[in-house]
């Protein structure tokens, strides 16, 4: 199971990362309006929204935590939403985890919120399905913008994911290498109270809960930053 990369951090990590609450699902619906709404705010956002505005889905990750000393880790829990239909609306959001290990020279602790854009969709099935893992050869291929991000900051169509992020800490580590997302059926269950898949919740749009909504204003204001 993927979830051994939090070993790979150490337990420093999984103390930082805490345990996964059921009854928190809402409260990270509200972080990730409230980190969308900060974030497209920001003047830097400005250069990127154009490719926003393309993005088949996102991936929204208010607490990304990374920690190391010679092996690294990361991880967080996440949202996942899509584009469909003929308006390309915003669906209702679906419970993910990501995660990252790594080797090399580094030490310390940074938290980041993350707006990942997925921009095809190979790639948004890839996320929802389970299989989506980034960096390396094997992996999705990724774009680092924004504050806080050491990378390459020029858009590429060849990129299938965008991650635009904004850091606190000291953390001489790889951001986003050797990564994965996974759906995270315990929060759906609780959020929407039954079991469904992320493809039932985000692309077949069998369940919905009004408290998103907030959520996704944030996500479709975020889009018009662009067209001002």
């Amino acid at each position: 199971m993927r979830l051994n990369v939090l070993t790979a951090a150490g337990l420093i990590f999984a103390v930082l990362l805490g345990p996964a609450a059921a009854d928190d699902a809402q409260k990270l619906v509200d972080d990730a309006a409230a980190m969308v709404r900060a974030m497209s705010g920001d003047s830097s956002w400005e250069n990127f929204a154009e490719t926003y505005a393309e993005a088949r889905g996102v991936v929204l990750v208010p607490d990304f935590l990374e920690a190391g000393l010679i092996i690294g880790g990361g991880g967080g829990q996440c949202l996942v939403l899509a584009r469909s239909g003929p308006d390309d609306a915003w669906s209702v959001p679906s419970f993910c985890l990501v995660g990252e290990a790594s080797v090399g020279l580094q030490i310390g602790f940074q938290k980041s919120e993350i707006v990942m854009m997925v921009m095809n969709d190979e790639a948004l099935g890839e996320v929802l399905s389970g299989t989506a893992k980034f960096g390396g050869d094997a992996g999705l291929a990724m774009g680092l913008l924004g504050g806080g991000v050491e990378g390459a900051t020029t858009l590429n169509a060849d990129i299938d994911i965008f991650a635009f992020s904004r850091s606190q800490g000291l953390y001489g580590g790889v951001k986003l290498d050797g990564g994965w997302i996974e759906p995270d059926d315990t929060y759906n269950h609780a959020y929407y109270g039954r079991a469904v898949t992320a493809s039932h919740i985000v692309v077949d749009r069998r369940v919905s809960n009004p408290a998103s909504n907030p959520l996704i204003a944030a996500l479709e204001n975020a889009e018009a930053v662009g067209a001002q």
